[in-house]
């Protein structure tokens, strides 16, 4: 019998290897080490080097966790994204104002049965109302629960509405919109929204509609002049909705600006923390683009282009700082502000001329070429409003003299900067009572529309035989004395084509008249009814006519007699007979 080998004596040591590798992982990030399992936790005290080889090692190196490789791979956006009230950046005071309004919808304490936020896109709207819904709706999980019901653009609207109604505990919001640009499904929108108002359901739940408002040309435009406003040019929520709708006490609009920089820096600095941004890039450049990117307002936009200036400042990419700023575009209400009380974000100038002479390369840079005349209008309608028109009349007189001879010359600006120069001359005092109203131009437009309409159907269907001028000039201020005085029975015939009257600006905004009506009060006009009597007696006459001509049939008696002359052709004998002698 051969002899038996000694046993080798082993020696089972409980080790924390896992603890001293993790410990080691987060100082080196690319060292590779192994994982052990707690059942493998166990090495052998050999004496042997060549027993070494008989260990059972893992066959798979270290994975981080899914969870950890989620999180480093998100994108800015969705990393940071607020989950608490307390997270938004927003201005406290709107965050009360939405909190308040949706909290009486959900308790049915209001009136208000649709609250449309408005304003820039990226001003967090849809994430105030989600995170006020996760903390004044009951339950936690309000997202699970479905306690936002979501329209989907794909959806039908008037289904959607007709299936939330009884949605209770829930908040049915509107971020996406249907094809509105679409009048067909325009009006089943707006036909939607009147039947969700109108409902008679008590515990009907909130809906919310966050709108981004914009404004852009359109080429319904004539020759660059805008004379309306119009969904096709300005998506707003009267040009959306229509001021009847907009209007209605059941419909609240709360108006949201651009994030201001105190906010944005509060958000911003949290990812800049978390990133290490200041140790990796340094201060200086980070602030020289965050002083950039922060015109934008748009906190999406701003995290975005961030993330992917970091990532190419990194990488020693040379792309420039224009690649990350959007065009921005400013409507006729900010362009005419910038005008009349400058700009509040200039940075490194001196001096008030400085100041000025870059306020006025905002507006020229970032307000439509097509309506710099539009914008002349405005600012003549409210270069006063100005420290509530206390100034000098002198002041006043060159800022109307200089607009007006603007219109003369090829330059274009010389009005809008003649404005700032003259009105930065003013001692500013207290605060501006006074408010901006739109141009009167788009009243006189809707004056000269009706006119012309009224002169050319009394053209057409009671005096053809004389001009157009002829009855704007003469017989449209004469022909209304004679009538009235020869008519006694009470006829009572305005100038054709309107009285002269006063337009006076106002605040509204002025929408096409197929979307809002003209906006114009007309009063009783015997010629208005004159031109429609004519109307409905041609259509009696046409009518008539149609009744008296009678339809091509072919009836029982023409056949008939068709039959019967057949018949005497065919027995005529003397036919007969020049066929037979062929003399034909």
């Amino acid at each position: 019998m051969p002899p038996r080998r000694k046993k080798v004596k082993v020696e089972v040591i409980e080790s924390s290897f896992d603890e001293e590798i993790s410990s080691e992982s987060q100082e080196s990030e690319n060292f590779d080490h192994w994982s052990v399992p707690k059942s493998q936790i166990q090495t052998q005290s050999i004496q042997s080097f060549s027993s070494f080889s008989s260990l059972d090692l893992p066959e798979h190196p270290y994975q981080p966790s899914r969870q950890h490789q989620q999180v480093q791979q998100q994108q800015w956006i969705d990393k940071y994204r607020p989950k608490n009230v307390s997270d938004i950046c927003i201005n406290p005071t709107k965050l009360k104002q939405v909190k308040e309004s949706l909290l009486g919808m959900i308790n049915h304490t209001s009136r208000s049965k649709i609250l449309i936020l408005s304003g820039p896109s990226g001003s967090s709207k849809s994430t105030t109302i989600k995170l006020l819904a996760n903390e004044l709706l009951p339950h936690q999980d309000v997202f699970e629960d479905s306690k936002i019901i979501e329209y989907n653009e794909s959806e039908d609207f008037l289904k959607f509405l007709q299936e939330c109604k009884y949605k209770k505990e829930s908040i049915v919001l509107i971020e996406e919109l249907p094809n509105v640009y679409h009048q067909d499904t325009l009006i089943k929108f707006r036909q939607g929204l009147k039947n969700w108002i109108y409902q008679d359901i008590l515990n009907l739940p909130p809906l919310v509609i966050c709108l981004s408002e914009l404004e852009y040309n359109s080429n319904g435009d004539n020759e660059g002049f805008r004379n309306s406003y119009s969904i096709d040019n300005n998506l707003t929520v009267d040009t959306l909705l229509s001021k009847e709708i907009s209007k209605l006490d059941q419909v609240e609009n709360i108006k949201f600006n651009k994030i201001a920089n105190r906010f944005l820096k509060k958000t911003i600095n949290k990812i800049i923390k978390d990133e290490h941004l200041i140790r990796s890039i340094g201060t200086t450049r980070l602030n020289e683009f965050l002083d950039e990117i922060f015109k934008i307002g748009d906190i999406r936009s701003i995290i975005c282009n961030l993330e992917m200036w970091v990532k190419n400042v990194k990488s020693n990419s040379s792309i420039g700082l224009d690649s990350y700023l959007r065009e921005n575009s400013i409507n006729l209400f900010h362009a005419i502000g910038k005008i009349i009380y400058s700009t509040s974000t200039v940075n490194d100038q001196k001096g008030n001329d400085n100041i000025d002479l870059k306020s006025i390369e905002q507006v020229l840079n970032q307000y439509p070429d097509k309506n710099k005349d539009l914008l002349n209008l405005g600012v003549l309608e409210n270069y006063h409003i100005y420290n509530d028109s206390q100034y000098d009349i002198s002041l006043a007189s060159c800022i109307v003299d200089d607009l007006s001879i603007n219109d003369l010359l090829s330059i274009g600006n010389v009005g809008i900067r003649s404005a700032r120069v003259n009105l930065r001359k003013v001692p500013k005092q207290g605060v501006n009572k006074m408010k901006m109203k739109f141009p009167r131009h788009f009243k006189m437009n809707k004056m000269i529309k009706k006119t012309s309409n009224q002169i050319n159907s009394y053209r057409k269907y009671i005096n053809p035989r004389n001009s157009f001028q002829d009855l704007n000039l003469i017989d449209g201020c004469l022909i209304p004395i004679i009538y009235n005085k020869r008519k006694t029975q009470g006829f009572r015939y305005n100038r054709l084509g309107g009285k002269f009257q006063e337009i006076y600006a106002d605040e509204d905004m002025p929408l096409k008249e197929e979307e809002e009506g003209d906006g114009i009060i007309y009063e009783y006009d015997q010629f208005e009814i004159d031109i429609q009597n004519r109307i409905n007696e041609e259509l009696e006459i046409d009518n008539s006519d149609d009744e008296l001509s009678d339809p091509i049939e072919d009836s029982q008696d023409d056949s008939n007699n068709n039959d019967d002359d057949d018949d005497v052709f065919s027995s005529d004998s003397e036919l007969d007979l020049l066929l037979t002698q062929g003399n034909y």
